[in-house]
């Protein structure tokens, strides 16, 4: 039996999906940098493993040597999964997605992803100097420290760009949404704007209506276009805590990622997926009624 066959024999699948696994085009995850706990909330980590899972696949294994962090895509034969026994591995994958856009931006190199968006350039780098690439598979327990550690390197970026009364005064759903944003655009770009003020200056005076039409990503590739619309609305409405703030390019916006989710094929599924995204990450469940009336016409 070949390895796909194997896996596939033996895959749970993991939560909710997003249609296109999307990761982070940021820079390298450190996974030996100190981790302040306290800045990494439950809510935080609640929407990014929602958003950020992509295709992941995950296979039990079992007779695990116990110092063995990474088991190498040609050594999982020597396994045997089972869904009782052994240590729970997430495979490392390249997303079909990501590969169109850097292929369309000329960009060298695979962007490799395992868990919960935890990205790397063609490998994933751990503590001990080990690399995982594409198709081998590490622990849940590495995957996990990798992604407090993402958060906390996003979350930093969050209060290197705005004054600290500003980010105190941030609500857990307006946090949430931003260092999610921050998973799929440059923090660059959002310390300058070609004309008007940047969104890390109009979230410190207060202008949401404006940073929530800033959610906007586009993506290089026609592939990840509807995909990346659906997160651009998930993160647009939580920040909102469920509803579109009284401006014009907020409201402009929000059309605009509606309009290009519904030109998809499975369109409908994929504006139900979002308000289920939404309700499962907790916003004020009127303005979300309110909202989801808008969209369906009810």
């Amino acid at each position: 039996m070949n390895i796909g066959r194997k896996i596939s024999t033996y895959t749970k699948a993991l939560g909710l999906s997003t249609i296109i696994g999307l990761g982070s085009c940021g820079k390298q995850i450190n996974p030996t940098a100190q981790v302040n706990m306290d800045t990494i909330s439950c809510s935080t980590k609640k929407l990014i493993s929602i958003l950020e899972r992509g295709d992941r696949q995950a296979t039990r294994v079992v007779n695990v040597p116990p110092n063995t962090r990474i088991i190498k895509s040609d050594e999982i034969l020597k396994y045997t999964p089972n869904d009782t026994l052994g240590a729970l591995y997430y495979k490392v994958y390249a997303g079909k997605a990501d590969k169109a856009i850097r292929e369309a931006n000329g960009d060298k190199g695979i962007l490799v992803t395992v868990g919960q968006g935890i990205t790397g350039l063609n490998s994933i780098k751990l503590a001990n100097g080990q690399k995982a690439l594409e198709g081998d598979y590490i622990s849940e327990k590495m995957a996990d420290s990798l992604l407090n550690v993402a958060i906390n390197q996003k979350d930093s970026i969050l209060r290197a760009n705005i004054a600290d009364s500003t980010y105190k005064k941030l609500k857990p759903n307006q946090k949430d949404a931003i260092i999610a944003y921050l998973y799929n655009v440059n923090e660059s770009l959002l310390q300058k704007a070609p004309k008007g003020k940047s969104f890390f200056e109009n979230l410190s005076e207060g202008n949401l209506g404006i940073v929530q039409s800033k959610f906007n990503v586009t993506p290089s590739a026609e592939c990840a276009k509807a995909g990346l619309a659906k997160r651009n609305l998930v993160k647009l409405l939580i920040f909102g805590n469920g509803k579109i703030y009284s401006d014009k390019v907020a409201k402009d916006n929000f059309k605009k990622q509606i309009n290009i989710v519904r030109t998809h094929k499975k369109g409908k599924k994929l504006l139900k997926e979002v308000f289920d995204i939404v309700k499962q990450y907790g916003v004020d469940s009127l303005n979300l009624e309110k909202t989801k009336k808008i969209v369906f016409n009810k």
